[in-house]
């Protein structure tokens, strides 16, 4: 009885351990099946893992990666929160029986909510300004490793602002309703980076790059800044405006500039790229400026269009120039958080025997506050794709990128000029 109970407990541990030996080696196949189907993705997927590959090269062409890489998955959405604004001064001099007049003005900031999604260094957004603000706003924004174009033109009407007389302190300041003045600001821009190889304006303004080392760059820009100024006051004396009355009959003013800038930015990042604080600005030097000014006429004239009248500056020749800070967090390799924030100056002043003598001066201002979230496929899965093609004759083996040795002292590749890897 014994002997036959032993030999089952024996046929017992055989079979237990036969069963095991069958679900392990399953499961090994199923696991060689699973590592196969991942080291080898289907032919769309391979198609479009070398294409991806082919514009990852090209934007990383020229630049030295050791300072400047990509974001490892490629695919970005990401939620907008920004706020723009305008301030706005206006003075006019020697007002027959007045004297000197200002006109101090804000907008009233909007809050735009939005989103925008893209792939790499593309990509589309939208928003939505919550407050309406704005009548008309319209931004586009394009750029690469060295150079990037900027175009914004915003109209407000929810403009708030006081009047003062200079020549009659004891008056007291006047108070201007929303919507008696309107302003319409463009303003393109086109900037290039001397040390594009090391310094990555975008890696802090869009996160579509990564500052990996800290770097700095000489900038260069060419802008086109452009101010229209109107009055829409719907109390009338005689046939006019009374607010308009009150600024020597000027009802609307536009300025045209052109301007050449040199400025600098830098990119400090004390973790390898984990955190970049940025810091850039412009002086800007205007070589073209004209103003176009409007005089407000009595209901009983009629003209076929409203005159307008063209002053020359004071100053030939002036400098202005704008502003931007940015601190950008990549959380993890999905999430990144980033804060950003600019400010740009527009002015005019007449010549003293113009018809109107006028000062302008604007600064317009803008916030935005990004949270990023990245997916596709990782690197290792493109990297096992673009393995097996290489293999099988489907794409080029890779030739090592020596890097120029440049003459210049690393000081100076580092933060202000290099040339292209």
């Amino acid at each position: 009885m014994w002997k036959k109970s032993s030999t089952f407990a024996a046929a017992k541990v055989r079979t237990r351990r036969l069963f095991i030996g069958l679900v392990f080696g399953v499961l090994m196949m199923h696991a060689g099946t699973v590592c196969a189907e991942e080291k080898v993705p289907s032919k769309g997927l391979r198609w479009f893992y070398r294409m991806a590959y082919r514009l990852d090269n090209f934007l990383l062409q020229g630049v030295d990666t050791n300072y400047i890489t990509l974001p490892e998955h490629s695919w970005r959405l990401a939620y907008t929160t920004s706020m723009v604004g305008i301030n706005s001064m206006l003075d006019l001099r020697d007002v027959d029986d007045i004297g000197t007049i200002t006109f101090a003005s804000r907008t009233t900031p909007s809050v735009d909510l939005g989103f925008n999604a893209g792939y790499r260094s593309f990509g589309v957004s939208y928003s939505w300004d919550v407050l309406h603000a704005y009548s008309q706003k319209l931004s586009l924004s394009l750029g690469s490793k060295r150079f990037g174009l900027e175009f914004d033109r915003a109209t407000s009407t929810d403009i708030r602002g006081y009047l003062t007389l200079h020549n009659y302190p004891d008056i007291p300041t006047t108070d201007m309703k929303p919507g008696y003045m309107w302003i319409t600001n463009t303003r393109l821009s086109v900037w290039y980076a001397l040390n594009a190889a090391h310094y990555s304006h975008q890696a802090a303004i869009k996160q579509s790059y990564i500052q990996r080392k800290t770097a700095g760059s000489l900038l260069l820009s060419l802008t086109y800044l452009s101010t229209d100024l109107s009055l829409h006051d719907s109390v009338t004396y005689q046939g006019k405006p009374v607010f308009v009355m009150l600024m020597d009959d000027v009802s609307r003013m536009v300025t045209h500039q052109v301007a050449v800038g040199i400025g600098y930015g830098i990119n400090y990042t004390p973790n390898k790229g984990k955190v970049i604080l940025h810091l850039s600005a412009n002086a800007e030097l205007v070589c073209y400026s004209i103003d176009q000014i409007s005089f407000a006429l009595a209901d009983t004239m009629e003209l076929p269009g409203m005159p307008q009248y063209t002053i020359k500056p004071k100053y030939p020749v002036h400098v202005t120039g704008n502003i931007r800070a940015a601190v950008s967090w990549e959380i993890n390799k999905w999430v990144h958080l980033s804060a950003y924030g600019q400010a740009n100056n527009i002015r005019f002043t007449a010549r003293e025997d113009e018809l109107s003598k006028l000062h302008m001066d604007n600064w317009n201002w803008q916030a935005r506050i990004t949270i990023g979230v990245r997916f596709g496929a990782g690197r290792d899965r493109v990297q096992r794709s673009l393995d097996y093609d290489r293999q099988n004759g489907v794409l080029a083996p890779i030739e090592p990128v020596v890097p120029r040795k440049s003459r210049l002292p690393k000081w100076v590749t580092d933060y202000f000029y290099s040339p292209l890897i």
